[in-house]
């Protein structure tokens, strides 16, 4: 009889600690509540990192993106770039950050405190990649975190469905991304939450998504054809599906809105709305939650093709007005440019 695995069996966290700071909706003064020593590593904390990262990747669409350049002036980026270079410890880390997190949430008179929970953690069978989390949540949102020794106990049910505030950071990811050959565009998973509240969380962590719109389009258009395939997704029903993305894509770059990846998701299957969306926001892929328009990558989502008796006619739409024309009054069709494999069958 084959052992079930327990929860948390491939995570090798490393280091964790809890922080909190105290501050009022409307009151820009804070005041922080420093751990004293990191939390000595045991079962509740790994299925705890476990539960975290399950959260992100079914209940949430994250922004996957960068740094900004500007590291030098994001005192959350200097602390882990000292650490990740060995130049600090992991209290001193999460300290620094911290400090500049208070610096950060008094700029917002919106933004309320919480505990941070900062981690160093490994994916053993996700070929040992190794990621920060960095999570901002309070007791309310269903965790028993102790404010008095700042440390997690172990409940029954964890309910991380209402997450708003989280980062993680993939560290292979961002060694890797700095060669321009292994074209790494994304190492940084940003959760967004209600906007007022994820604007002063994102201006912390300093995640920016700098992908343009024709990677942010052709990402998708990747992530669609791959659901399609391992969905067993019949072709008729694929070509629906992809004329109705296409629609609401080009719909809302007119109306100048946004194009959201749940939407789209929620096309794919209403009945299982977040499937197609936790699919597609997995760092395999990248998807973020807004998809930028790129017009000549998305309208291949639709093919000319029609049959008769006589004649099959098939082809991408992108061919149109390049080696396809169509006549004023649509009823001559001219091709150019033919390939010889066919010019031999005439």
């Amino acid at each position: 009889m084959t052992k079930l695995k327990e929860k948390g069996h491939n995570v090798n966290l490393k280091n964790i600690v809890i922080h909190k700071i105290n501050k009022a909706a409307g009151d820009k003064k804070s005041t922080l509540k420093l751990a004293l020593k990191e939390i000595k590593v045991g079962d509740p904390e790994r299925k705890f990192i476990y539960d975290v990262r399950e959260s992100i990747s079914k209940r949430s669409v994250p922004t996957h993106g960068v740094f900004e350049d500007v590291s030098s002036h994001n005192g959350f980026q200097q602390a882990i770039i000292n650490y990740k270079d060995n130049k600090i410890d992991f209290m001193q880390f999460s300290v620094e950050s911290m400090e500049y997190y208070k610096r950060t949430i008094e700029t917002s008179a919106p933004a309320t405190g919480g505990f941070l929970i900062f981690a160093d953690f490994k994916i053993t069978d996700n070929n040992d990649e190794r990621y920060i989390l960095v999570l901002s949540i309070d007791n309310k949102e269903g965790y028993n975190l102790s404010e008095i020794a700042l440390a997690i106990q172990e409940i029954q049910n964890l309910e991380l469905n209402k997450m708003d505030l989280a980062a993680i950071i993939n560290l292979s990811r961002w060694e890797l991304s700095k060669n321009p050959g292994n074209e790494i565009k994304t190492y940084l998973t940003f959760i967004r939450g209600k906007k007022k509240i994820s604007d002063y969380f994102q201006n912390f962590i300093g995640c920016e998504d700098k992908t343009t719109a024709t990677e942010s389009s052709t990402i998708l258009l990747n992530t669609i054809n791959s659901y399609i395939k391992e969905k067993e997704i019949n072709d008729k029903i694929a070509k629906d599906l992809k004329g109705k993305i296409l629609d609401y894509c080009q719909d809302c770059n007119k109306q100048k809105k946004e194009i959201l990846l749940s939407h789209i998701s929620f096309l794919f299957d209403e009945e299982n709305p977040d499937d197609f969306a936790t699919y597609a926001s997995h760092e395999n892929f990248g998807n973020s939650e807004v998809i930028k328009y790129d017009s000549k990558t998305l309208r291949t989502l639709k093919y000319i093709d029609y049959q008769s008796v006589d004649f099959t006619l098939k082809f991408n739409k992108r061919l149109l007005n390049t080696s396809i024309k169509l006549s004023k009054d649509k009823r001559t069709i001219t091709i150019s440019n033919l390939p010889e494999e066919l010019i031999s069958q005439f």
